[in-house]
């Protein structure tokens, strides 16, 4: 796991938000579901006073891709979501 993360951060490949406004559950539902679809993804909390009262409980968490999969998680992300906002992607 570790190898994967340090070949994810430490990439030419830009890092990018793909969605945003999530709750903590969401955001990681939605990770896994880019990694079963092949999309190396990670969620952060935006919000450190919530993650410091141990969890996070309001839609505060960001959900990020490499520049290069961003057109496939918004493929992915647009299946599932039904609100129209939730997908937002950083040109």
């Amino acid at each position: 796991m570790m190898r994967w993360l340090r070949g994810f951060l430490y990439s030419d490949d830009p890092i990018v938000k793909v969605a945003s406004g999530l709750l903590e559950p969401e955001a990681e539902m939605w990770r896994d579901i880019l990694q079963q679809e092949g999309v190396p993804a990670f969620a952060k909390v935006m919000d450190p006073v919530a993650r410091s009262e141990g969890s996070a409980t309001g839609t505060n968490t960001a959900l990020f891709v490499r520049e290069s999969d961003l057109e496939r998680a918004r493929e992915v992300l647009a299946t599932l979501s039904e609100r129209g906002q939730l997908v937002e992607g950083e040109e």
